[in-house]
């Protein structure tokens, strides 16, 4: 999706350079960007928390700390533009479950690629 999005401006910046509102364009560029991987980071958390769930009811407890990226390969196909573990910022996701399996929370850094700031984003179960 950000790909798309990527290309479709980079045209638009190629026809807009030729008419002299390269800044603005550069700008627009940077937003969309920006935008686009927040909401698919927003996405892939929420289909993540989605399949945390059914793990859940199905076992009784959410997946342990240190098998949550064997879980994620078993759970989702790979896909050769997004690497499975990763927010759309390339920034390893944070999963972690209570001792007892019956919680958890699953973190993008955001942005700024800094964990417990304004721009994370953050999901959590049940």
């Amino acid at each position: 999706m950000v790909d798309i999005i990527r290309r479709l401006i980079v045209a638009g910046m190629a026809l807009s350079l030729i008419a002299g509102n390269a800044d603005q364009v550069i700008e627009f560029y940077d937003e969309t960007v920006d935008h686009a991987r927040h909401l698919a980071t927003a996405s892939d958390l929420r289909s993540i928390g989605n399949m945390l769930d059914y793990h859940y009811m199905r076992r009784g407890r959410y997946p342990r700390n240190d098998r949550f990226a064997q879980w994620l390969g078993q759970n989702f196909k790979e896909n050769p533009v997004h690497t499975l573990g990763l927010d759309h910022w390339y920034q390893p996701l944070v999963y972690q479950a209570d001792a007892g399996g019956k919680t958890f929370s699953l973190v993008s850094a955001g942005p700024d690629g800094f964990i417990n700031t304004t721009d994370d984003l953050r999901i959590t179960g049940p």
